[in-house]
């Protein structure tokens, strides 16, 4: 790894704050991030395997699509029908 110095504007700054805090990363972390997604000199799939480490099965606990959409609607639409007549 090679160290260096860049200036940075005070938005950039703020955005690389906020990354770093979203990635639970260094601000350093973040800007290797960043500078590898535009330089496309990362590894991608590594990234994507990460992402999908990070996430599986956070909501494992929850209905699943077609449950909830029951739950959020209530009655059906055909039971809405009915009702109208």
């Amino acid at each position: 790894m090679k160290r260096t110095q860049v200036y940075l504007t005070e938005e950039q700054d703020r955005r690389l704050a906020e990354i770093a805090e979203e990635r639970g990363t260094s601000r350093a972390g973040a800007l290797r991030w960043a500078l590898d997604s535009v330089l496309e000199t990362g590894d991608v799939e590594a990234e994507a395997r990460a992402v999908i480490l990070a996430t599986a099965g956070i909501l494992a606990d929850h209905p699943d699509w077609p449950e909830w959409q029951r739950a959020a609607r209530g009655r059906t639409a055909a039971e809405r029908l009915d009702d109208l007549g």
